[in-house]
Formats: structure tokens, sequence, C-alpha cells
């Protein structure tokens, strides 16, 4: 399922099926980032699993970093308009600090917060113009049902 798509170099992917194995459904997404532009203080909303939280799942981005390893733009999760950085880790051996660097993270954090939503967040006040190879995977292998109106996104949010 073809997601968006402003030209042939910022495509999304999205697939969702049911698994092999158990009546769980998957969901993974694929968005290729390069040349799109965060304006400051703003974000790229990526992923939106409402009514139902993300119970398992992965995140990896190839980001670009500074010199430190550290991410120039964050990714965010958690129930919309409530989020926070996700708790990524640097993958070294697929990193060139100074330039781009991949992250991963499993899904839930260990801080338990409840995850609907994923954004890429530009936390600065200038815009960043992503660089080439900039992508976010995103895979939900389980989802949780919501309780109690948990995973509704408030009027604020939308």
């Amino acid at each position: 399922m073809l997601l968006s798509t402003s030209s042939s170099s910022n495509i999304a992917f999205g697939q969702q099926e049911e698994a092999q194995t158990s009546s769980q459904p998957h969901d993974s997404i694929t968005v290729l980032m390069e040349g799109k532009t965060i304006p400051g203080n703003n974000f790229i909303h990526l992923y939106d699993s409402t009514p139902s939280s993300i119970a398992a799942g992965h995140v990896a981005a190839h980001l670009p970093c500074d010199s430190n390893g550290e991410a120039t733009v964050k990714v965010v999760g958690g129930i919309a308009p409530d989020v926070g950085p996700l708790n990524m880790t640097l993958v070294d051996q697929m990193s060139i600090p100074g330039n781009i660097c991949m992250y991963h993270v499993d899904i839930p954090q260990q801080n338990g917060t409840n995850i609907t939503d994923i954004a890429l967040l530009n936390p600065v006040e200038q815009s960043i113009i992503l660089p080439v190879a900039t992508s976010v995977v995103i895979h939900v292998s389980e989802f949780a049902a919501a309780a109690g109106g948990e995973g509704e996104h408030t009027a604020a949010g939308h």
C-alpha cells in the first residue's frame, strides 16, 4: 500500500499482514526522508496506531547526527499530544558520526510508556533539511487494545 509520494525519492511504504503463526496482525512501514524539511520546533508524523497502542515493536532510524553520534532530530512517541523522545540506541557499526547515524529501540520502552503515535521532531528553531539516506523503519509485531479511552487523541492533538 503506497501511503504518500512527492517524488521518486520520497516514498513511504506500508504493509499490514496477518502473522503466519497467529491471528495477531503485524504492521510495517518504511519512510524515506531524504530532502524533507522539518520546520523549527516542529515534527513530521510518521505512524499512528490509534485506538490500539503498540504492545511490541521496533523502530530503526538512519538520522543526521553530530560528531558525538547524537541525532540532530529526535524520534518521539506516545499518545498524541503527549509524546516524548524514545530511548534510541546508537548502532556504531552502521554510523558515521558527524554525518548520519543508525539508531534503534524496541517497544515497549523500559519506562512502560504507551505508544500509538511516532514522529520525527526538530527540537531547534532553525529548519532542518534531511540528508541523503535519512529513513525510519517502524515494525509493530503486536497491538494492545485501548482500555477506557486510552489511545484516543484529545481534540487539541488533532
